[in-house]
């Protein structure tokens, strides 16, 4: 275990489920015990709730194991750096304030509240920049551009940058002209009017009309009064035209490139006066945001004149750096920890004097760096290796873990064939290509190999949200027929028990289509909760909640009147309030105070509309003198609300809008300003609902493949196989390159499909997608479920599996070109099949609410078991004997259902060899020998018999075989019916 050994830096490359964290708390710990102090360690994740656990494992491990540093440390906790990257930061900024300009005690901006500063100071700059010389260029080039759009696109586009965040950019400007002479060259370029001859010349070439050739012709080359006009010298046919409208496209396109990258300065000026002003709005308020932490640190440790002081205060109290989760890097957060250590990797300095070895201590897995949208670099673990390396040479080691004690072997076997497929082997030809080393299964005392099943539905017509929601419907069914039935083996107990709905966990690439799987959860009466789902502002909860705030600020407000009256508040109907309408008054609210007056009312509504007047006014005379959290609080015990809110997560949205108000009220907001607000979040649908504690509830958990990282669940579904990947390179272009950032705004597609930057980023993108199918694959435990629509669509989690396990279509038949054990493959039909043998409870009259959290009655039934086929030929035999025995497997079951010809199985068998990584003398070889098979079978009869398609023959049928203990599932190869007599064959 060279991680243990604390005289070395250390990057280890850990797979999923590797035990990446225990790791980097076992190595913490041998710092410990070979008498490094606490304080002296500085361990990075990269959340709170990491730290916090981190902290939680290395206490536990002593405890278990040290009993004595265990008390040692007990004793010294306040010193223990465990942090997060943007915690450390803080407090180097904090120490360092003065060398910072930053008020050593900041306080951190909400995020909501740093986006409506920022759109303020946006809105204030577009509208002065439209007066001077440059914001008047850059509006007049976006009008001619875009038209009446061209502002709000120009706003978009400042936003862009924002959002990204990088506080240095430059415009990258580049050269598209084609090779040609100089002369040519240079005279192209002083030609004026090259878009329009290119322009004409097209128009001619799409209407192919010959006979104008001449008028052409001698358009071009006559025109001697002003040569400077002329197109092009010497041009005396039509085909050489046609060649010098080549290069003057090119020319052409070269002039909006330079003509863009001016504007890109342009737009990049207009950021960098929001930029400025947004900065001084902060630092008048003594605030920062998160980005601020790591740009201000960077900054100071680069470019400040006291840089060599702080970092020399910051080396003579640490002498080892931990960091969790590398691949989640960014290029600030590499850059600052390079800073840091630059004079540890020197070999020289007091520490070394003194005979201290300060070492560097990485843990993570490139396949399962997600975050490229928010600015991870995963190209900065592979930099970092090479770097280290060079630096430290023997001081330095890499280690690659090959371990996983998650996932059962069928899973595993499943991720190793699958991303070796469509994952790079062996040395990078990029940096931010991803390389794929396969890792075995660890996991023991597990009866169960594990189970993969690929649920496919048919590509029938439709719309999307028809698919969706039959998609979700089958996953129901499947999830319905597990629960209580399916045997997992309990954490604690180490022993098999029936799975339970807290069991599974459904993994979204995006929340698109989540109302679909919430919908069939409800009609298939499964409880479930959805975790870190967003939408904040748009709960109904949210929504009653707001009205209230906005009829508190402004009482004439019917609208809102309106939602209250009709919602969980006072539940009156529509009737009634119609009724109301007719009495006197200006507004809803004083028709109200008008029949219901102290005199007596006029109106004969029932008593519900008198009490919600009263209690209205009451409200309001409470608001001068009473918080309005505070008042909202009570609004909710008067009218006993909350009963309508006893869902979880409900509850936990209205703690968060009330922690809200809390926030905005302490920072001086008025009712007025809070009522701004919460109209400027309307729309802001990306919101995060409030938190909710699923521990111990019995409910599926649905939530998004980012959420789920880190995580880990008995049983995974994850659908949308067919959902394509939506990877659209807008106009507008953020990318770093050797440590510097660039910005391109690029209108022009077709500029931007030949783009390298352009196109290296939607290829970057393409390979996240790898490792997010990566991630969601290995959250399952035991039971993996990937479901979807076929389609033959390119860029989807689908064609990962094409590609990777050879699956095809034809016809109506699925097949795989690959054997793995415990993998399979479910229809529509095949779902609802085993769904109706298990009792779901169908006739319940009472639906289960979706966050209920009582238990539900299963009656005990017998474990359900997977049939497959052994795998001893495997272990006599080698990997090559099954992976041939799957190949012929393959043939005989395309032939028995007609998917393949006779004259096609050569090809077809070259075909799958391929995919499995056969060529040349070794394809040959396996070749022969299937023909050899074949040919033995049609001399015995058996080929005509039973494998040849025929009337009352069947293949590939799903059985069920029920005994008293346990239910068995599987497929049978082969049916032939003879007379009376049904001949099975396997």
């Amino acid at each position: 275990m060279n991680y243990l050994n604390t005289n070395k830096s250390i990057i280890i490359s850990s797979p999923a489920g590797s035990g990446k964290t225990e790791k980097l708390a076992r190595r913490y710990i041998a710092l410990l015990q070979s008498g490094v102090e606490v304080e002296r360690v500085l361990a990075i994740t990269f959340t709170d709730k990491a730290s916090a656990e981190m902290k939680q494992r290395i206490l536990r491990i002593l405890k278990e194991e040290d009993r004595d540093l265990y008390m040692k440390l007990m004793e010294k906790m306040p010193l223990m750096r465990v942090s997060t990257i943007h915690s450390f930061c803080g407090n180097l900024l904090r120490r360092f304030s003065f060398e910072a300009a930053v008020d050593p005690n900041y306080r951190i901006e909400d995020a909501v509240e740093s986006r409506m500063a920022w759109e303020e100071i946006l809105y204030e700059i577009l509208m002065d920049a439209g007066k001077g010389d440059r914001g008047h260029e850059l509006f007049y080039q976006m009008l001619s551009e875009k038209g009446f759009r061209g502002l709000d696109y120009l706003r978009t586009t400042i936003d862009y940058l924002y959002q990204k965040n990088p506080f240095s950019l430059e415009a990258g400007v580049f050269d598209y002209v084609p090779q040609t002479s100089d002369t040519l060259r240079e005279e192209l370029l002083s030609w004026t009017g090259a878009a329009e001859v290119i322009g004409g010349y097209r128009d001619y070439l799409e209407g192919n009309d010959l006979e104008h050739t001449a008028a052409i012709e001698k358009l071009f080359l006559t025109d001697k009064k002003e040569p400077r006009k002329r197109p092009a010298p010497a041009l005396k046919n039509i085909a050489d035209f046609r060649d010098w409208s080549a290069n003057m496209h090119f020319v052409w396109k070269d002039r909006k490139i330079l003509e863009h990258a001016k504007r890109t300065g342009r737009i990049l000026e207009v950021y960098k006066l929001c930029l400025d002003r947004y900065t001084e709005k902060k630092r008048a308020g003594g605030s920062l945001d998160f980005s601020d932490l790591e740009h201000l640190a960077y900054r100071m440790l680069t470019e400040d004149p006291e840089w060599a002081n702080i970092l020399y205060a910051f080396d003579e109290k640490t002498d080892h750096i931990l960091v969790d989760e590398f691949q989640d890097t960014n290029t600030f957060q590499w850059e600052i920890i390079n800073k840091l250590t630059e004079e540890w990797r020197s070999g020289m300095g007091p520490k070394r004097e003194e005979g201290v070895q300060p070492t560097l201590f990485f843990v993570g897995d490139e396949k399962q760096s997600i975050y490229y949208f928010r600015g991870a670099n995963v190209e900065i673990f592979s930099r970092a290796k090479e770097k280290l390396q060079e630096w430290l040479g023997e001081e330095f080691c890499y280690e690659e873990v090959k371990d996983n004690y998650r996932s059962l072997p069928a899973i595993i076997e499943f991720t190793n064939r699958l991303f070796s497929g469509i994952m790079q082997t062996g040395e990078k030809t990029f940096p931010w290509i991803t390389r794929y080393t396969e890792f075995k299964a660890n996991r023991r005392s597990v009866p169960d190999s594990g189970r993969v099943e690929i649920i496919l539905l048919d590509d029938e017509e439709g719309t999307t949200a028809e698919a969706k929601q039959k998609e979700a419907e089958v996953i129901a069914m499947r999830i319905k027929g597990l629960a209580g039935s399916h045997l997992i083996t309990d954490k604690q107990t180490k022993q098999q028990r029936p799975s339970k709905y807290m069991d599974m966990a459904i993994l979204l690439r995006k929340r698109t289509h989540l109302k679909k799987y919430e919908q069939a959860l409800k009609k298939y009466n499964i409880p479930f909760v959805a975790v870190k789902g967003i939408g904040f502002y748009q709960e109904p909860e949210v929504a009653m909640l707001r009205a209230l705030v906005y009829f508190l600020s402004d009482p004439r407000d019917d609208y809102s009147l309106y939602l209250l009256l009709k919602g969980p508040l006072f539940q009156i109907t529509e009737g009634d309030i119609i009724e109301l309408i007719n009495c006197k008054g200006e507004s809803l609210f004083s028709k109200m105070q008008q029949c219901f007056s102290e005199g007596g009312g006029t109106l004969s509504g029932p008593d519900q509309l008198q009490n919600a007047a009263i209690q209205l006014h009451e409200w309001l005379s409470l608001l001068p003198h009473t918080p309005l959290a505070e008042l909202i609080e009570e609004v909710l015990v008067r009218t006993k609300a909350w009963m309508h809110f006893h869902e979880a997560q409900s509850r936990a949205n209205v703690k968060k809008f009330i922690r809200i108000m809390e926030g905005l009220e302490s920072d001086g907001k008025s009712l007025i300003k809070i009522r701004d607000f919460l109209e400027r979040t309307l729309d802001k649908n990306d919101e995060a609902k409030a938190n909710v504690n699923t521990e111990g509830m019995d409910a599926v958990k649905i939530m998004t493949v980012h959420a789920a990282k880190g995580l880990e669940f008995p049983i995974v579904f994850v659908p949308g196989l067919e959902e394509p990947f939506g990877i659209q390179t807008g106009e507008n272009l953020v990318y770093e390159r050797n440590g510097k950032f660039y910005f391109k705004s690029e209108p022009e597609s077709s500029i931007r499909k030949q783009d390298d930057d352009f196109l290296i980023h939607q290829a970057k993108e393409e390979e996240e997608q790898k490792r997010l199918f990566y991630v969601a694959a290995t959250r399952a435990e035991e039971a993996l479920f990937l479901s979807g629509q076929w389609n033959d669509r390119d860029k989807n989690f689908l064609a990962f599996l094409k590609r990777g396990l050879g699956l095809e279509k034809t016809d109506s038949t699925y097949t795989f070109g690959t054997e793995i054990h415990g993998l399979s493959l479910l229809t529509e039909e095949d779902v609802k099949a085993l769904y109706e043998r298990v009792p779901v409870h169908k006739a319940a009259k009472k639906a289960v609410h979706p966050l209920s959290v009582t238990p539900l009655t299963i009656q005990r039934q017998a474990p359900w078991k997977a049939v497959t086929e052994t795998v001893e030929i495997r272990r006599q035999h080698g990997k090559d004997w099954a992976v041939l025995g799957d190949i012929i497997h393959r043939i005989f079951e395309g032939v028995s259902k007609g998917a393949i010809q006779e004259q096609d199985i050569r090809g077809r068998a070259e075909k799958m060899l391929e995919s499995r990584g056969f060529h040349g003398d070794a394809k040959k070889e396996k070749i022969e020998i299937i023909e050899k098979d074949i040919e033995t079978l049609r001399k015995k009869g058996v080929w005509q018999d039973i494998i040849m398609p025929g009337k009352d023959s069947f293949t590939e049928l799903p059985v069920i075989l029920e005994d008293e203990e346990v239910v068995y599932t599987g497929r049978i190869d082969r049916i032939v019916k003879d007379l009376e007599t049904y001949n099975i064959y396997d």
